[in-house]
């Protein structure tokens, strides 16, 4: 493997990006740190060995293959396209970007001396691309619920202000009512001798005992949101067609549970075996083709341009002595100037036939250069790969699920078509996604929240899945995706927005009763403090924007109306964030006589 210089060798050890070069003999030059990575092969083992021996007897390679070879055979350069890899059981996409090596020849022209590759591996890119294609479409049936449930929401918020509101007034007028018995039974008091006087500090303290107080200590706040949502696979495999063909036989049916190495589809191989016959006759020509200019000097072409120079040779030096001859008689008077000017076309002509064919002897000579021989080696390693790739196709006509997993129909389908069932006699294209097996050894959940609680939701939040249809089973995960980007809709429709909570460590009992697809409610944990401070609904007072609470001075009794913050609202309770300290007395009813 060539060895590139120091600073080259630091740029290629960090990029994340893997680069693989190779010579025009197809032997690598070039293997860094991050293809080794991704590929799954260390740079010992790829040092000093050709593209066919490291990857055309790798099973999963046969796209990555071929990219580099429509290179070199000039097909496809400097545009990049995405190609799949089957390593360890599971399908990646790599993005794949070729281009050719240069080599400055003296005479100014360039010749390509191999090819450079730079891949990256995309695979969480499209799965997440397919995710979120997969959310959409239980986005429509979801927005009127939830759009209806965050107007309910609303009224309800309005509603429980308004109460307050009623409640405080409430307060008020049995407080002034309280105050006026007081009045009245102290004008009473006063007028009657039997009757002693109460102090003004006993009027107030009556009047604080009958309102009540509490002491406000810190307690846990536990803050959840409520959204629907549907089950779906922990992860998902998606399986294509190794070829393009008729569907032969069809051993499955979407929904069911299969496992690994489970026979599902056979397609019919009369157009692969046809294929193959044709490489094969290929491959033999551009073997024999091979054989021939490896020994070119002896070949019948060769052999038939050297006779016919030889030949030339001999007319043009004789027709050279005929010239001479003629110039000598014309010296004597012996023959005509006209004689000698015939003797000299004739010369000249047979000088140029025999430049011709030296011309062509050099042409002749070219086609068993290095060049040439470099190129039909090409054309018979590519003649070899395409062999094995049929072969291959031939041997993978079978397909089988790579995992074990509940089958599905395929996520990903062709522009502008519809998913559909493959039955025997169907078409299908070479890639074309078949069917995708989901992995139930854990699940996820898969969900929507709008604009106005979507800043709530933080990755690894706490979730708890309940279902109507699996009532005795109580799931508990983390939310592992929130969306950036809320799902288009009509410009009246509330932003929605996508997430993901995964379910780990299924028992076997908890599988067996639970199906992909099932609605869920989902309850996320937004928030748990453990030592928040809370208040009931009926010691708030709201004026305008600002909140109000009556608290009394532990040293002296009297009572102070202080505003404060509040936060989170269960259903009695309100939390205090800021203005009130743990072990201070609130009442509970306005004061308004104190």
């Amino acid at each position: 493997m060539t060895r590139p210089s120091p600073v080259h060798r630091q740029i290629l050890e960090h990029m994340s990006d893997g680069v693989l070069s190779v010579d025009g003999d197809g032997r690598i030059m070039t293997f860094n740190p991050a293809a080794s990575r991704l590929l799954g092969i260390s740079a010992e083992a790829a040092a000093d060995r050709t593209l066919a021996e490291l990857f055309l007897t790798k099973a999963g390679f046969d796209d990555f293959n071929q990219a580099i070879i429509d290179a070199v055979q000039g097909v496809g350069a400097d545009e990049p396209r995405t190609v799949e890899v089957r390593m360890d059981d599971a399908v990646r996409l790599f993005t794949l970007t070729t281009s050719y090596l240069r080599d400055p020849r003296a005479d100014g022209d360039e010749h390509s001396r191999g090819v450079i590759a730079v891949f990256a591996d995309v695979t969480q890119i499209k799965e997440l691309q397919q995710s979120e294609r997969r959310l959409a479409k239980t986005l429509e049936a979801q927005h009127a619920e939830l759009q209806g449930a965050y107007r309910e929401l609303e009224e309800s918020n309005h509603t429980l202000a308004a109460a307050l509101r009623k409640v405080q007034i409430a307060r008020v007028v049995a407080t002034t009512f309280v105050i006026g018995l007081f009045v009245l039974f102290g004008t009473l008091a006063w007028h009657s001798p039997l009757a002693p006087t109460p102090a003004a500090s006993d009027r107030v303290a009556a009047v604080a005992e009958d309102a009540g107080a509490i002491t406000v200590a810190p307690e846990r706040l536990v803050s959840t949101i409520a959204v629907f949502g549907r089950l779906a696979p922990r992860r998902e495999v998606l399986v294509t067609s190794p070829a393009a063909g008729k569907v032969a036989e069809a051993r499955f049916q979407y929904g069911e549970q299969v496992a690994a190495g489970q026979q599902l589809l056979k397609l019919d191989t009369t157009e692969i075996e046809r294929e193959h016959r044709e490489a094969l006759a290929a491959r033999i020509n551009a073997a024999k083709n091979l054989a021939e200019i490896e020994d070119w000097a002896n070949n019948p072409e060769m052999a038939r341009v050297r006779r016919d120079l030889r030949k030339a040779r001999l007319a043009l030096d004789n027709q050279k002595n005929k010239l001479e001859q003629t110039a000598f008689l014309l010296e004597q008077g012996i023959v005509s100037a006209a004689e000698h000017d015939a003797a000299a076309r004739q010369y000249e002509s047979q000088r140029l036939d025999y430049e011709l064919l030296e011309r062509d002897r050099q042409t002749v000579i070219a086609k068993g250069d290095a060049d040439a021989r470099e190129v039909a080696r090409l054309e018979l390693e590519n003649a070899r790969i395409r062999v094995r790739r049929l072969e291959e196709t031939l041997a993978n006509a079978i397909v089988a699920a790579p995992i074990a997993g509940v089958l599905l129909q395929p996520t990903q389908t062709s522009l502008g078509q519809e998913e559909r069932l493959l039955v025997k006699g169907q078409v299908v294209t070479q890639g074309e996604p078949l069917f995708t097996i989901g992995d139930v050894e854990g699940l996820s959940v898969q969900g929507q929240v709008d604009e106005v609680d979507v800043d709530k939701l933080r990755l690894a939040q706490p979730v708890v899945v309940r279902g109507d249809a699996f009532p005795d089973l109580q799931l508990r995960g983390a939310v592992t995706h929130v969306s950036r980007q809320a799902r288009q809709g009509s410009a009246r429709e509330a932003a929605m927005f996508e997430f993901v909570a995964a379910i780990a460590g299924l028992a076997t009992a908890e599988r067996a009763s639970l199906r992909l697809g099932m609605s869920a409610t989902v309850e996320i944990v937004v928030a748990d403090k453990p030592d928040a401070l809370l208040v009931p609904i009926s010691a708030v007072q709201i004026q305008g924007e600002a909140t109000w609470l009556r608290v009394r001075d532990p040293r002296g009794g009297d009572i102070e109306r202080r505003r404060v913050k509040t936060g989170a609202t269960t259903l009695t309770k309100v939390e205090i964030v800021s203005g009130l300290r743990a072990g201070e007395e609130v009442l509970l009813a306005a004061a308004g006589a104190a």
